[in-house]
């Protein structure tokens, strides 16, 4: 089937804004058609493939404000705990947690033990 290339660039801004969609994936869905016909009519390097990108940002940018002030507004210990970590330093998310673990070397160089040295070989 053929498409017209801005037929599909207006649907495609229509219902990013009608269902609040979020990835490309969800307008290709919308608009019943293959990834490849999507990435045909729009290439990688397109504007009309960076505004829809820009569209799609907004509505992210959008909801996720719109979470944290319920968020803000929650008198829910999991809701304002959820809410400070988002919002928290690193130090904080640390002292917060359940468990750490710290899973980088800090720049020491890691020794492995005899017995993973035979293994490895």
């Amino acid at each position: 089937m053929a498409y017209k290339t801005n037929e599909l660039y207006d649907k495609a801004l229509e219902e990013i804004d009608k269902n609040n969609l979020f990835f490309a994936s969800d307008v290709i869905a919308y608009l019943g058609i293959s990834e490849q016909t999507f990435y045909n009519h729009f290439p990688v390097e397109s504007k009309e493939l960076e505004y829809i990108k820009e569209r799609l940002n907004k509505n992210k940018m959008r909801t996720k404000v719109s979470i944290r002030s319920k968020l803000h507004q929650s008198t829910s210990p999991a809701g304002l705990l959820a809410l400070y970590k988002l919002l928290a330093t690193e130090d904080e998310r640390k002292a917060l947690a359940m468990e750490y673990r710290d899973h980088t070397s800090n720049g020491e160089k890691i020794e492995l033990p005899p017995w993973v040295k035979n293994v490895a070989g």
